[in-house]
């Protein structure tokens, strides 16, 4: 997984597929998606991460998270709650499969901060590059907010937000703003995000 080049400037695109029971295979609308990433950003290295990539990079790096994750209320959490781990121990850029680039990523951008296209004035962590030291700050930032909302019970009043709130945009959106980040480039002029509600499960919003 590794590579000698400092994390924050690693060209390699990240993504993330796992099977929470919706999709039996990944939408062809979010393939397009893809060869449109690889395509428009033909020097960076694209890996996509299932389930078996995913549980075996756990096991291998993060083996302490592993009660935490088993824990999740549901395993949409760590669709979420991967990418910081990801992005921590190889560096890159992380792109959710309903982004699709409008044109190259900039090498020099590195600083990366996901937004929405019918809200320009939002944060989200659709997509996400930042340094080493800052991604490490989200992971744990991500870690302690979940076990406070876990530990005391807060969910209680938020049935259907805790996944927001504990891994999440809520929480990316909160931890953005605490460190007053701001993004090297505009998300609009350089990602189209389709917003596909794929956080919507059968039952309702992912609790």
């Amino acid at each position: 997984y590794m590579s000698r080049k400092p994390k924050n400037t690693q060209l390699i695109i990240h993504q993330i597929f796992l099977d929470i029971g919706k999709y039996e295979k990944i939408p062809d609308k979010w393939v397009r998606n893809m060869n449109v990433n690889k395509k428009l950003n033909r020097g960076w290295r694209h890996i996509l991460w299932t389930d078996s990539k995913v549980n075996a990079f756990v096991n291998k790096f993060y083996p302490e998270y592993k009660k935490m994750i088993k824990g999740f209320p549901h395993k949409f959490y760590l669709i979420d709650f991967a990418r910081y781990l990801i992005l921590k121990k190889m560096g890159g850029v992380y792109i959710d499969l309903d982004v699709r680039c409008k044109k190259a990523i900039p090498p020099s951008a590195l600083t990366i901060i996901g937004s929405s296209f019918t809200n320009k004035k939002a944060i989200n962590n659709n997509v996400i590059r930042l340094s080493h030291e800052c991604v490490s700050k989200l992971l744990d930032f991500s870690v302690s907010e979940y076990n406070r909302i876990m530990d005391n019970k807060l969910y209680l009043k938020m049935p259907t937000r805790r996944f927001f709130y504990s891994v999440s945009a809520y929480m990316f959106r909160k931890f953005v703003l605490k460190n007053k980040l701001k993004s090297d480039i505009n998300f609009n002029e350089y990602f189209l995000d389709e917003e596909a509600g794929s956080w919507i499960g059968k039952g309702g919003i992912i609790k």
